[in-house]
């Protein structure tokens, strides 16, 4: 990967940031594209060696977990029942929206700190 296609890469993972913190769509297919740009971008960072630090983090970071789904305890799974799964539906699609934001947040910010250490040099 060249510069000028990680410079292409830092912008469409910047603008599918945006687009997935307005939209909240997290179907299969986008959240799949994004993990694959953040991959390749993660992967091209600790081919460049920027800090020890950050290739540190980077090479902790793992991928998206796609399938993703909460664990469900005992008390959430008898107001489930209760509730004919009206809870169970809100609560899997609370956390698993919850676990998006945050990830997707978080390799934001390693993109970010990875583009402004490139733009120091």
């Amino acid at each position: 990967m060249t510069i000028e296609e990680l410079f292409r890469a830092f912008t469409d993972a910047d603008f599918r940031y945006t687009r997935f913190m307005k939209t909240y769509d997290f179907s299969y297919e986008v959240v799949e594209r994004y993990d694959h740009l953040i991959e390749s971008i993660r992967v091209q960072a600790i081919k460049m060696d920027i800090s020890p630090s950050l290739n540190e983090e980077l090479t902790q970071l793992g991928r998206l977990d796609l399938d993703y789904t909460p664990t469900l305890t005992w008390p959430r799974r008898f107001l489930g029942f209760i509730t004919f799964g009206f809870s169970r539906k809100r609560f899997i699609a609370r956390k698993t929206k919850d676990y998006y934001l945050r990830e997707i947040h978080h390799r934001h910010l390693l993109v970010q700190s990875i583009q402004n250490h490139l733009a120091q040099e």
